[in-house]
């Protein structure tokens, strides 16, 4: 079953290897030239004092402002990447063996099906692990230095790193393999699996996420840059946290109206400080709704879990309904 797997799928291998050679190609000369702006500007120092002076702020707006599109776009390219893969190796299990009929001889073996498809599932899906570790390793290494900064909770990171790039892949490949055997043909076995995937995907990645643990609420002394600048800006340097919400309230704690609100937006400062003291005097407070970077593995070993569980239990399901049928 080894030797007959290793031809089966031999080209999907190879096409692995070949992937991860040219993201690593690709994404070489990026995460060079990240490393040594990441260096010239200081950053590594200014996250590790920990503090929010001009100059690292400058330093560190000055280095996102650079990299952190770059990085994102990248990384959005390859974000279709594990169910692609998955649902076009696990698409080929059992609809291949349908299309050019080969399962009257391979199921009419010594070996029974249910062994068959079990060993092939098994290898295919070590292959399928080696394969997604070694491209997530390449996608940590090229946006680390951004990720200090900015954190691993933004999509391009979260979705690549870790340990969710291979549970995407797993689930994607266990909907192949069930597409393929109720469809009986590659192609539309691999749309069908690759639009499940998207429909399990987005749901767990815009709405799901966020809630896996409950997120820190925190008041701040109010401040122009922070209200009204970019969520994806940490309050900090060193504290890359995953902004969920922010927005001012009273001293009840209770959002101020919206009338406030554009009358505060469309008032002109003369610095930060004219305007910081402005709210001040308003009685505001800045609340942010956050999860910390430090849940990031945790949020990683949940999200793996779920896709690799409903995973095996669609693995199972193909299982049970081949040894069912008699074709």
């Amino acid at each position: 079953m080894i030797w007959l797997t290793w031809r089966q799928h031999r080209a999907q291998a190879l096409a692995g290897l070949v992937l991860i050679g040219l993201a690593a190609l690709l994404f070489l000369p990026y995460g060079h030239a990240i490393r040594s702006s990441y260096t010239q500007h200081g950053i590594g120092p200014c996250l590790l004092q920990d503090t929010g002076g001009d100059h690292c702020q400058s330093a560190m707006n000055a280095f996102m402002d650079q990299f952190n599109d770059i990085a994102n776009h990248l990384s959005t390219w390859f974000s279709p990447l594990p169910g692609l893969i998955g649902a076009i190796v696990g698409a080929s299990v059992l609809a291949r063996e349908y299309e050019h009929g080969t399962w009257r001889l391979a199921w009419t073996q010594a070996v029974p099906r249910i062994r068959w498809l079990t060993v092939k599932i098994l290898l295919v899906g070590a292959g399928i692990v080696a394969v997604t570790a070694a491209l997530s390793a390449v996608f940590t290494w090229f946006r680390s230095p951004v990720d200090q900064v900015s954190g691993r909770f933004a999509p391009g990171a979260f979705d690549l790193e870790g340990l969710s790039l291979t549970g995407y892949t797993l689930f994607a490949f266990a909907v192949g393999v069930l597409a393929g055997l109720l469809l009986r043909r590659t192609v539309p076995a691999i749309v069908a699996a690759f639009a499940a995937f998207m429909a399990v995907r987005l749901p767990v990645e815009f709405w799901l996420r966020q809630r896996y643990q409950t997120p820190i609420t925190q008041v701040l002394p109010p401040t122009v840059n922070r209200t009204m600048g970019p969520r994806a800006i940490p309050t900090s340097p060193g504290t890359p946290r995953w902004v969920l919400g922010q927005d001012l309230v009273d001293k009840t704690g209770h959002p101020i109206s919206a009338a406030l609100e554009n009358k505060i937006s469309q008032r002109p400062f003369h610095g930060s400080a004219e305007g910081d003291a402005y709210l001040r005097g308003l009685g505001l407070h800045l609340r942010v709704v956050y999860q910390p970077a430090s849940r990031f593995w945790t949020f990683q070993i949940i999200e793996a879990a779920l896709f690799i569980g409903l995973a095996a239990v669609l693995l199972c399901v193909s299982v049970r309904l081949l040894s069912r049928r008699s074709a």
